[in-house]
């Protein structure tokens, strides 16, 4: 049995309003069935507590509370090279925190969640315990990718914060004596800045619910998941509003987006209020469930990020139909046609999602084998065995390097 403390930018959460509270509560939740599991995680006054089965199931959980701090405050650190969300998390009673559980606990793994948690490595005293970083989403490449998108006005900070991002990405990288990613473009992106440093990639693992949703739908309807403080979410978001969505009604009058998420941003309200009934802005709701039964399409038209989509993941795992883009099936061996139909273009999107409205045969062959593929081939188990296998080589070398 292994000791592991786990580091968490959020309160992890089975039905958390983002990918990665739930994927991080899935993980710790079936460690802790099989090892000793200490979680410290931060926490913004606004946020919901840790899941009730992670207190239960974990052998020690700890809070600490994350200030709010503006953009503004953040900046000096940021010149310093301390990216914008690492500096949100930079919080020395967290510090303080980490410091008593490893002298209380004794752990033989430290595992932080997320790039910014692996500030955190600093706070330990000894080498004793092997760590590990879990790269979500490779900051750098997102930064990078920020600067695209970013307005006139703000162009300057974005490139300052990618910048601090390429500084801070590399250290903490090979600072770990092992780093987890998702997919294998996260390998790629994230190899050759860890140095020494280890880098394997674990997928994600989905649950697989008892009973399926409407593989079809009841009403002639797209429905898009996601936390729209996510930059790809949003802007994923508003390419459905503005432009995939009117195609599809240009051919189809009855058809409506639903877009389910917290946080929406006064330019996304404005824009859906433009759009009139046919768009429906859920925001924050207590389960995505009765959404996805009732749409005919989930669509994912990501362009930007990394990591691997949890959305995406749950809806194949339901057994929906989804139009996705290559982005948003990342890491995941599903097969245009078979499992989802892909789309690159407003076009392909708008024209995938019309194919799959006239045809209900599809929506209904496409939810089977998407269900049934995730099934045999994305269980929580094998991602648990992975993490187990990487404890194990880690107890073995005394180190990954």
């Amino acid at each position: 049995m292994t000791r592991i403390l786990v580091l968490a930018p959020f309160p992890p959460r089975l039905d958390g309003t983002h990918g990665g509270a739930r994927s991080i509560a899935e993980l710790v939740s079936r460690l802790a069935e099989r090892h000793e599991v200490a979680l410290a995680y931060l926490r913004a006054t606004e946020e919901q507590d840790v899941d009730p089965v992670l207190r239960e199931r974990c052998t020690i959980v700890r809070a600490v509370i994350r200030p709010p701090r503006s953009r503004l405050a953040r900046l000096p650190a940021l010149v310093r090279g301390v990216p914008l969300w690492v500096g949100a998390r930079a919080v020395p009673a967290f510090a303080t925190c980490v410091r008593e559980l490893e002298r209380a606990f004794r752990p033989d793994m430290v595992q932080a969640e997320f790039h910014a948690m692996g500030q955190y490595f600093d706070a330990l005293e000894g080498r004793s315990a092997q760590r590990i970083l879990v790269e979500h989403e490779p900051g750098a490449a997102a930064a990078r990718d920020a600067i695209a998108r970013a307005p006139a006005t703000e162009q300057f900070g974005a490139r300052l914060d990618a910048h601090a991002w390429r500084r801070y990405e590399r250290a903490v990288l090979q600072a770990a004596d092992a780093v987890v990613v998702l997919t294998e473009r996260d390998l790629h992106a994230v190899t050759p800045m860890a140095g020494t440093t280890r880098v394997v990639r674990i997928p994600l693992g989905a649950t697989v619910p008892a009973r399926p949703l409407d593989p079809v739908g009841t009403a002639p309807g797209m429905v898009f998941v996601g936390n729209f403080r996510h930059p790809p979410n949003l802007d994923a978001a508003e390419r459905l509003v503005t432009v995939i969505h009117p195609i599809v009604r240009s051919h189809r009058t009855d058809v409506t987006l639903t877009l389910v998420g917290d946080a929406a941003p006064d330019t996304l309200v404005t824009r859906a209020a433009r759009a009139g009934a046919s768009v429906v802005l859920a925001g924050r709701v207590p389960s995505v469930t009765p959404f996805l039964d009732a749409a005919a399409v989930v669509a994912v038209p990501l362009r930007h990020g990394g990591g691997m989509r949890v959305k995406v993941l749950e809806a194949l795992a339901a057994g929906k139909a989804v139009v996705a883009s290559a982005l948003a099936v990342e890491g995941l061996e599903v097969v245009n046609g078979r499992e989802f139909l892909l789309a690159g273009s407003d076009e392909e999107f708008a024209s995938a999602t019309l194919r799959l409205l006239g045809d209900i045969a599809l929506r209904r062959s496409l939810a089977l084998r998407a269900r049934a593929w995730t099934a045999a081939t994305c269980g929580w188990d094998r991602t648990v065995e992975s993490y187990e296998a990487l404890y194990r080589s880690l107890d073995r070398s005394g180190t990954a390097r």
